[in-house]
């Protein structure tokens, strides 16, 4: 048999194959509006971390007050009982950054009640820790006669 001159070759003529695999080739990729929305809702979860992280900082530093404070409480705690009983009396003192006062009270003939104030950093009337030293806090314990 004799090729036909005319006859188109098969690379040029268009198939139903050829037609999906072009309109595939033309779908790749984002549109400009998807790519935009993408955008948002990555900025959106950015500022919801950093919200997040700013109030995780203020806790944090919330809690290095507390934990300061209360180190404070115990050193003067562990002081008053290593001393005699009849020594335990009214006094104060500076530990760290915090003024600590305190008022023995007498409550019976076995025991007495001290009460501790500690004046320094804290919330002080204020939704986040503040280096006001006007916080004031307390806390009761008793000694006992050995």
């Amino acid at each position: 048999m004799i090729p036909n001159p005319t006859f188109e070759p098969t690379s040029r003529r268009t198939t139903a194959v050829g037609l999906v695999a072009s309109k595939a080739r033309s779908r790749a990729g984002f549109t400009l509006v998807e790519v935009i929305i993408a955008v948002i809702i990555l900025a959106v979860g950015v500022l919801g971390l950093a919200g997040s992280t700013a109030y995780i900082v203020r806790q944090i530093t919330f809690s290095d007050l507390l934990t300061e404070r209360s180190v404070a409480f115990q050193t003067v705690i562990d002081r008053l009982q290593s001393i005699p009983y009849d020594s335990v009396v009214d006094g104060s003192d500076s530990i760290g950054v915090f003024a600590i006062r305190w008022r023995v009270t007498p409550d019976g003939p076995q025991s007495k009640i001290v009460r501790l104030w500690t004046r320094g950093p804290g919330m002080a009337n204020a939704p986040v820790p503040t280096n006001n030293p006007l916080h004031v806090d307390s806390f009761d314990f008793r000694v006992l006669r050995r």
